[in-house]
């Protein structure tokens, strides 16, 4: 299968996939309607990664590319059932633990809010990487991630778990 692309040749496409699959399905379980959907999602982001190849330019980290396109496949399918994007379903929404209090406070945030930061801290993605994923300026993106924190931080507070972010 020959997919040699102007930034990343077959192996550079591989190395991508077997790298950041996880992330993608991460991601897709926080933001599809049901860990099926999640699961093709998964598989849709990287059956368009592989077909955008021939014009793929490698432009810093593949992982902001592979979200941008998992959001708008995640939001395919919530339109294609008819649907909205809800609340994410705490179940899915962490692999790893967190504390209880700053958990709940997540949870008590919009679902925009949960979103910017979990691609910029839990994704690990600048600013600018969170911008494109959102389809926003990066003064947008950078406005947003501090609200979110801002929110955070409040929530906390009202919990009685404030501390330093």
């Amino acid at each position: 299968m020959g997919f040699a692309g102007k930034g990343l040749d077959e192996e550079g496409a591989r190395r991508v996939v077997e790298e950041h699959y996880d992330d993608v399905l991460a991601y897709c379980r926080r933001h599809a309607p049901t860990y099926d959907d999640a699961l093709d999602a998964t598989q849709e982001t990287f059956l368009r990664f592989v077909r955008s190849l021939p014009g793929y330019r490698d432009r810093g980290k593949p992982l902001a590319f592979l979200l941008t396109v998992a959001r708008g496949v995640c939001a395919d399918a919530y339109r294609r059932r008819g649907r909205t994007w809800e609340q994410l379903d705490e179940n899915a929404a962490a692999d790893e633990p967190q504390g209880g209090g700053v958990r709940e406070a997540l949870f008590s945030l919009p679902p925009e809010q949960r979103e910017v930061l979990e691609l910029r801290y839990d994704h690990g993605l600048r600013v600018n990487e969170v911008a494109r994923v959102l389809g926003v300026s990066r003064f947008a993106a950078g406005r947003r991630i501090s609200a979110a924190l801002e929110a955070l931080k409040a929530e906390l507070d009202d919990s009685g778990e404030g501390g330093s972010l």
